[in-house]
């Protein structure tokens, strides 16, 4: 492990959800020196006046995100929208910034694939094959060597996870269904304070029924591990709640023998994951029991189709679908333990 020394780090996009929960965690991480902050919302406002349920924050205020105190940065944080991180990484990378990016700039390997699902000319292509993507319980090592992660969206934390055990054996899968749900923070603090908040009451619906920008990245990646080809369809929902990711995962094979013990499969599977924890079937996932933690709770069946798995995976949208595992990725970055400032 690495000399354990405070690390200066700096969060561009500091004013929505992901950005709130990435202070709250670099401020009480015992390795962090957390130098600057960003948001063009709340420019020249006190960071601790502006969340003050959040304990240990630095006297710091929020700058623009073109401060030159993020060069003085030696890891960045960018909780920002898409499209903006990938204009600006390069000059921070060249001088060796390392760079933790929570948006879907650099996911996906296959540019014309970017450009298609977010709808713009990718304006750093040659950095995407710098990129880790940085879902811990798969690529730990690469991200430990790794000077720019692009961490995994919420839904496709969830829905990964939820299928990596299957595809990562010898079985034939047919097909993947992925029915999600999301809290409405998913879509961001300005959206959810101007209307969804009232207009999510007592309603629950699903969106992006066309195709939504999750599906390629789910795809890339259980097609990369499974190294075979097969149909996935994902459909997100959103519910009238704040927070949590849950998704129920139908995976249908050529063949499940009966000697197939799923529990112990997907128990074996993650058993050095300090993160993912397999329920038993008296133990149904709940996204209150993920909620404001870094966990991610799986449960494994089978269904009454022949041949078919129900996989439930229930995360928090914020933190293990965003934050919490960003910060997972700079500590496996910096040799610290895994869990360092989540716990």
């Amino acid at each position: 492990m690495k000399e354990k020394r405070k690390i200066k780090v700096g969060i561009i996009g500091g004013s929505g959800y992901a950005g709130e929960e990435l202070i709250k965690f670099a401020s009480q991480h015992p390795f962090i020196d957390l130098l600057a902050v960003s948001s063009r919302e709340l420019l020249n406002k006190s960071i601790s006046h502006n969340y003050p349920h959040i304990t240990n924050i630095p006297d710091l205020y929020f700058v623009s995100p073109e401060d030159k105190s993020f060069f003085d940065c030696e890891t960045l944080f960018f909780a920002t929208p898409h499209g903006f991180s990938m204009d600006v990484v390069k000059k921070y990378l060249d001088i060796g910034i390392k760079v933790v990016d929570l948006s879907a700039d650099f996911r996906l390997k296959d540019v014309k694939a970017w450009q298609d699902w977010y709808e713009t000319k990718h304006s750093s292509p040659e950095l995407i094959e710098k990129s880790v993507y940085g879902l811990t319980e798969l690529f730990s090592t690469e991200i430990s060597s790794s000077r720019l992660i692009a961490v995994p969206g919420c839904y496709p934390t969830a829905s990964i996870l939820g299928s990596l055990p299957i595809v990562s054996e010898s079985f034939d899968v047919q097909s993947i269904i992925i029915d999600a749900k999301s809290g409405m923070s998913g879509a961001g603090r300005a959206k959810v304070e101007s209307s969804m908040a009232n207009e999510m009451i007592e309603d629950f619906k699903a969106y992006g029924v066309k195709g939504h920008r999750h599906l390629p990245e789910i795809e890339q990646i259980l097609k990369d591990v499974s190294k075979k080809d097969f149909d996935i369809n994902f459909v997100p929902h959103l519910i009238p709640a704040m927070r949590g990711i849950y998704a129920t995962i139908y995976i249908q094979l050529d063949n499940l023998p009966v000697s197939v013990d799923l529990q112990k499969l997907y128990s074996d599977y993650y058993k050095d994951s300090l993160n993912v924890s397999i329920l038993d079937s008296s133990n149904v996932p709940s996204i209150k029991n993920v909620a404001y933690t870094n966990e991610c709770h799986i449960l494994v069946s089978r269904t009454n189709i022949p041949n078919q798995i129900m996989v439930i995976s229930a995360i928090d949208n914020l933190i293990k679908g965003a934050s919490g595992q960003a910060m997972e990725c700079f500590n496996l970055m910096e040799g610290f333990e895994t869990r360092t400032g989540l716990d």
